[in-house]
This record gives structure tokens, sequence and C-alpha cells, in this order.
């Protein structure tokens, strides 16, 4: 049974996950998922999880070119499911304080790293509905336009950006109200 950690800023236990192979990239990890654990993730996410794409660097920085990023995302109060999800894809997953109506402790597993939804979603993919397919289709573009937006320099190019906010605030003079009173 995994143990829990101490309760973080946002009020959730943490559940420790041992890393399957903590030598093997998150792609070839998932590219290592034998097609029945790809068909039984493909029919519990179908069913269970939701799949979107998360915008807030946009939202957060003015000048942010990134490309909002994907996420999968399932949460149940079979926490057995979870960590067997957690374990093939090598990810923690965490549990609220809170408990649901009927008190019972409900188990999140978010994916949002981009380079193991680029080998997961595909694998997916054919094993979901026409409605489900079209959710991920979502997530697999924005995935395209991280990977084409990386290429291009989009991540140098943000630090050059961030670089330059920071050194602009640096030499903000500071307001006369803080500056004490010539007193003579």
């Amino acid at each position: 049974m995994p143990r829990s950690n101490q309760r973080n800023k946002k009020s959730h236990v943490s559940v420790e996950i041992k890393p399957l192979d903590p030598v093997k990239s998150s792609k070839e990890l998932i590219e290592s998922i034998s097609d029945v654990d790809i068909a039984w993730m493909a029919g519990l996410l179908e069913g269970e999880g939701s799949f979107g794409l998360d915008k807030r660097s946009k939202q957060r920085y003015e000048k942010s070119t990134s490309p909002p990023g994907a996420y999968v995302k399932i949460s149940m109060t079979d926490e057995d499911v979870i960590e067997k999800m957690a374990k093939l894809v090598n990810k923690t997953y965490y549990s609220p304080t809170r408990l649901t109506k009927k008190n019972k402790k409900v188990y999140i597993l978010h994916i949002g790293d981009r380079e193991s939804l680029l080998a997961l979603l595909p694998r997916l993919f054919p094993y979901f509905g026409k409605r489900r397919q079209a959710e991920v289709q979502v997530c697999i573009d924005a995935l395209e336009d991280w990977k084409k937006w990386l290429a291009e320099g989009g991540r140098s190019k943000m630090a050059k950006l961030g670089a330059e906010a920071r050194n602009r605030k640096l030499v903000v003079p500071k307001s006369n109200d803080m500056v004490p009173p010539n007193i003579s």
C-alpha cells in the first residue's frame, strides 16, 4: 500500500509511487505498456477520465507565445485502479483531504507532461468512441503545436522575454513615498 506524504499547500495528500524504471524516458515507458493494458486504460478513461487544455500560461503572461498544455485527468474512489494506472504511466497520484458526500476518499491522477502525452494519446486514440476521439484530437493537435513551437526556438524566445521583463523591473525607480523625508 502506498504511503501518504505530508499535506501540501493545496490540502492534498500525495501518494508516492516507486518508478517502474528510472532509467527509461517517459516515451520508452509508455511504448513498453502492453496492448491489453492500453485497451484497459482507454476503457477506463473513456468512462471516468477527462481530456483538456491548460490555458493558464496565456492568461498568466501577457506576451506568452507558449501553446496551451494538454492533460489527462482521472479521479475515482477506487485507489487500486488509480494506483495501477499511475504505475503504468510512472506517475504519482494524490488524494484531496476532503471526502465525498458518502464519506469516501477520492484519488486523482493527472498526466500533464508533454513527453508522456505525446507517446500515450496516439496509442489510446483508436480505442475511444467518436466523441472522446474528438477531445483527444484537440490535445494531440496542441501537443504537435508545442513540438513545432519548441523546434522554432519558442522556449528560448520566452526565456529572453522573461529576462527582459525582470531587467525592466530592476531599473524601476522607487516611488517618492518610500524615500525618507529630508529633515535638516
